[in-house]
């Protein structure tokens, strides 16, 4: 099952970075901070907190994101809410800021994180780029609240100006895509949904019941627009995390099926031999 993550210093175990976080309800750091420690590979988990990336370049890895692979990222912004499945296959040179928060760090400035910051669900866009005005702002705010970082009260109101200002960037995002014909719209909901969910429910209807369409027209809108059915779609972002798995963890063949929701490790080998024409063994042992 999903692995949940519940507070910033588990995540710093998970993925092997050796460091105290400032607070259990804040920290900030740089991506340069995590070298030369942190895992090359952090499998898909949950985290029971807010998370905001800032990516000012990426020459290697890559983030698995709305079932998506996005490889060399430059100038990015990414929100992350406790409803979002994130894995990750780090860079050797990955420059910008982390900065992780849960709700209660913001009280009294605001009780409702998502309802008060939509970006951060997981039905919404949660990444942007940003030009050079932008860029600028918003590194001005990461380094003014690591400046900062030893006085919470500071801090707080530095991270709701940030928060603030991204309401903007997710404004001008939404002007764009009310410009999208609806049914690519369809795809990128749909491929929101397989992101966050692929472990759990590999079944077509259950996307299809999200979206309040059936199985069958779900298949044929996705499959027009893509040249893939929506259970391709559901097949490959599962694959994908199982090949990253056997290329980038040491996690035995039956771990690996036992994080990706098999009931046993035999129907997973079954399953990757399909697509791959390999056994997991063998990927793993010709990589």
């Amino acid at each position: 099952m999903i692995q949940t993550v519940f507070n910033i210093q588990e995540l710093y175990h998970l993925t092997g970075f050796h460091h105290q976080p400032l607070s259990d309800e804040f920290d900030i750091i740089t991506h340069q901070e995590t070298y030369p420690t942190t895992k090359k590979m952090v499998p898909a988990h949950r985290r029971d907190f807010f998370s905001i990336i800032f990516l000012e370049s990426q020459q290697e890895g890559e983030m698995q994101i709305n079932q998506d692979k996005h490889a060399r990222l430059n100038d990015i912004l990414f929100f992350q809410g406790p409803q979002h499945v994130f894995s990750f296959v780090r860079g050797e040179s990955m420059k910008g800021f982390l900065l992780f928060f849960k709700p209660e760090f913001l009280l009294p400035l605001t009780n409702d994180v998502i309802s008060d910051f939509s970006y951060f669900r997981s039905s919404e866009n949660n990444l942007f780029q940003l030009n050079q005005q932008d860029k600028k702002d918003f590194i001005a705010l990461f380094k003014g609240i690591q400046s900062e970082k030893q006085h919470p009260s500071v801090v707080k109101a530095l991270l709701l100006a940030l928060l603030e200002k991204a309401k903007l960037l997710q404004q001008k995002h939404q002007t764009i895509e009310q410009a999208i014909p609806g049914e690519y719209q369809l795809v990128n909901n749909f491929k929101r949904l397989v992101n966050n969910h692929f472990i759990e429910e590999k079944s077509v209807e259950f996307y299809a019941q999200q979206l309040n369409l059936t199985a069958n027209y779900l298949n044929n809108r996705i499959k027009a627009h893509t040249d893939k059915t929506a259970k391709e779609h559901i097949a490959n972002r599962t694959l994908m995390q199982a090949k990253n798995m056997l290329l980038y963890t040491e996690f035995d063949i039956a771990e690996i099926s036992f994080r990706l929701n098999f009931s046993e490790p035999s129907y997973f080998g079954k399953f990757f031999k399909k697509h791959t024409q390999q056994t997991p063994k063998a990927f793993r042992q010709n990589r």
